[in-house]
Parts: C-alpha cells; structure tokens; sequence
C-alpha cells in the first residue's frame, strides 16, 4: 500500500542542443525519418521519450520505485514521477530552429547494410532551445529523484534521440529550476493550488546553483579528447540541387557539411560523429584485424565507442572547380567541370568515450589499435572524409586529454595513450 503524498516537487530544466537532434515521429513526408511536431509544426521531445532515458539511467530498482514497474498485480505500480514533453522555448529568440536531412545508409532487416540502398532523416540543428518540466509526488522516504535526474541533466549525462553514439542528441547551457510546496501546509497547499509550471513569473528566484547539483558524474567511462588544426581541406559531402537566382554566382555541384549558425546566414563546417567512427573502425581493422567487432557495434548490439561531432571553427571557405570524373571508371568526362565547397585552416576538437572495463578478451589488442590510431591522426597517417589520397581530411594534434589529465603529443605518444587506456 502506498504512502500519502506529502509533497509536489517540480522542476524545469531548460536547454540548448549542442548537437543535431532527431527524435523520429513514423511520418516520411520530408525524409525516410521525419523529426516528430506538434499540432503547430513544431519540434518537440515526447515526454515518453525523456522518461525512457531517465528509467535507463538510473539503478534498476530506483527505476522502478520512482517510474513503476510491470509484474503481478500486487507488485506493479504506477510512475510517482511526472515527465512532460520538451518543446521549443516561446520567448523571442534571435537564432529560430532550422531543419536539415542527414544522409545514411539503407539497412535490411538484419541490421546490415542494404547495397545501393541511401537512408535519410531529419534533423534539428544544434542552437534550438527546448524546456521541459519534471514533477514529483513525494512520499514518506523518498529520495528527491528529480533533483538527481536535474544533476545529469547538468552533468552532460543525458543524450536523446537517434545516434547518440556517433555525436547526436548532445546538450548545453542547461539551466535547472526547482519549486517545492508541503502539501500538509495550508500556505504552501494554496500556493500549489496557483501555481503553473507553464507560466514564467512562477519561476522566478528559483534557479538553481551548480553547487546544488554536483554528484552524478559518472566514471565508467574513459573520455578522451583531442584539440586538432587542418593541414589541408575537408570533403564530407552533401550534395547541392540549389539552383542560382538570377545575377548570383553559381552554385557548387558539391560542398562540406555546414550548420547555419546564426541569423544572417553564417555557416559552420562539422565533421559528423558516423565519419569519425567509420574512418578509426577501417583504420584499427588495419592494423589488427578483429579488434572492433565487439566495440563498434554489429547486429543487433549497440555501439560501445561514443564519437561527438567536430565543429571546425576559424575556416575559410573555398570553392574549388575541377573536371568531373566518371565514377565507374575514373576517367575524365568530356566537357564536363565539377565544383565543390571546401574550407581550409580550421581548428576542431574530437571527443570520444570508451567504457572503463571492455571487459572483453580482444580488449588489450582494441587499446592498442585506438592508441596508434590516435598518433596516426596526428601524423596524417589516419584521415577523415573523402579524396584523403589527394590532401584531404588530414589532421595535425595540438592537444591530448584523457580523462582530464594531459598527454603530451607528439610521434611517440602512442606508449602514453596506452598507459591511460590502461588505468596507468
């Protein structure tokens, strides 16, 4: 038998995505995965979707005291917490949210690559701002969940929608507000009674520190995290049908993947977490055949390795026309030129997250191809992208963190890297 509610915590937790987001709604009006909208046309995050990453990151019997449980009759229970859908911040914003389409693979119902088969979906771009709210009914001996959950919020611990794994999903600038009202109190009970979580006044004074929230940051992961300037240009391509207005200049058959940043326009090259990812899995298979297979993912399982996106700042872009090449059989097309967009002189930072235990018996062979990889890319050894046999994708590091603790870089790091990846 459950306890009498006592009282009603709630809490807000604003937020901007640091990276692209895609929660998929089941339509395909504009991709093959369309990002869910209300009844307005707007993005938004389920509620649903929020409870599922709370549930999934807390102990399995907190999940289930505080978000219910499924079993017998006597044992099952309902959700003590609240979880209410993140929408779109109302006030007045200089940066409106943009859509864009992500280009993937087709994959058959193993989880396999499809041949020939192209996959896309949309996606929000990093920038839009979102709110949500979480409510607690609290009993005799609760904890206050909602703050814990605020605490990861804060902490850089929750990541939603597709591709997690490879840089999506990420947030920034999280502001948590917290109100608490003693049901068993009447001036508090009164002032529960006028309270909306919907109306901005009713917030006011009521922000919490960051010293309010310290305590969830987890440790069994190994994070990792290189600052790199280009030595050369970058082609992760999408493909342009943008047709020039009249007394414009042309535009390019082909340019680097950009974010808009601001109003007027302003773009921001990034290299996508799905080509980091694919450029360290060939190139760890290189130099030890075998060792990804249980760290990458495959069918069925879900990637252990965590790559961000990398946004390049201080580039400049260039666009470079060519003559066009047949792509069967590498021979120049007659008469025909190729224009791409590119951008050179940049610097970025690569972020990824590798468990603490592997736990696997490939473990030790796994550290030591990421450790190689890793001073590869720092001798242009490893590239990223495409037409790395002419230039392109190639990288220089300046800085090395693992863990927080700096490694110095240079052409015999690799011993150091390993040391780290080691617990050394």
């Amino acid at each position: 038998m459950r306890n009498k509610i006592t009282r009603k915590i709630y809490y807000r937790i604003t937020f901007r995505l640091a990276s692209a987001l895609s929660v998929g709604s089941g339509e395909n009006q504009y991709s093959d995965s369309d990002v869910i909208r209300n009844s307005a046309g707007e993005p938004f995050v389920p509620g649903s979707a929020l409870a599922g990453i709370y549930r999934s990151l807390l102990k399995k019997e907190d999940a289930e005291h505080y978000f219910g449980a499924i079993g017998q009759e006597e044992r099952a229970s309902e959700s003590r917490v609240l979880v209410y859908d993140a929408r779109l911040c109302t006030e007045e914003k200089k940066i409106p949210y943009r859509s864009m389409i992500r280009d993937g693979v087709g994959l058959d119902e193993w989880k396999t690559v499809k041949p020939g088969c192209k996959f896309d979906f949309e996606a929000i771009e990093p920038g839009a701002e979102f709110v949500t709210c979480l409510e607690q009914n609290w009993e005799e001996g609760d904890r206050d969940i909602g703050r814990e959950i605020a605490a990861l919020w804060k902490n850089s611990q929750i990541r939603i929608g597709r591709k997690t794994m490879r840089g999506l999903g990420s947030v920034e600038d999280v502001a948590v507000f917290s109100r608490s009202f003693a049901l068993d109190q009447p001036k508090e009970l009164d002032a529960w009674l006028d309270f909306d979580m919907y109306r901005e006044d009713d917030w006011k004074g009521a922000l919490l520190a960051e010293a309010d929230l310290e305590g969830a940051e987890r440790k069994d992961t190994i994070s990792l995290e290189m600052a790199l300037r280009q030595r050369g240009g970058i082609s992760v391509r999408r493909y342009t049908t943008k047709v020039s207005e009249s007394g414009e200049t042309s535009c390019p058959d082909a340019e680097q993947l950009t974010y808009v940043m601001t109003a007027q326009g302003e773009e921001l090259p990034y290299i996508p977490g799905t080509s980091w990812a694919g450029a360290f899995r060939h190139h760890m298979e290189r130099l030890c055949p075998g060792c990804t297979a249980a760290f990458f993912g495959s069918v069925g399982e879900r990637s252990k390795i965590r790559f961000s996106e990398s946004f390049i700042e201080g580039a400049e872009p260039k666009v470079i026309t060519r003559n066009a090449v047949d792509r069967f059989t590498g021979g120049v097309i007659e008469n025909a030129l190729f224009t791409e967009k590119t951008w050179y002189g940049g610097r970025t930072v690569l972020r990824l997250e590798i468990p603490r235990d592997l736990g696997e018996e490939t473990a030790l062979s796994f550290r030591q191809a990421l450790a190689a990889s890793l001073t590869d890319l720092h001798m242009g050894v490893l590239a990223v992208g495409g037409l790395t046999a002419v230039g392109r994708g190639i990288f220089e590091g300046e800085k090395l963190r693992i863990d927080g603790e700096e490694v110095p870089v240079s052409e015999s790091m690799y011993g150091k890297i390993l040391e780290k990846l080691e617990g050394k």
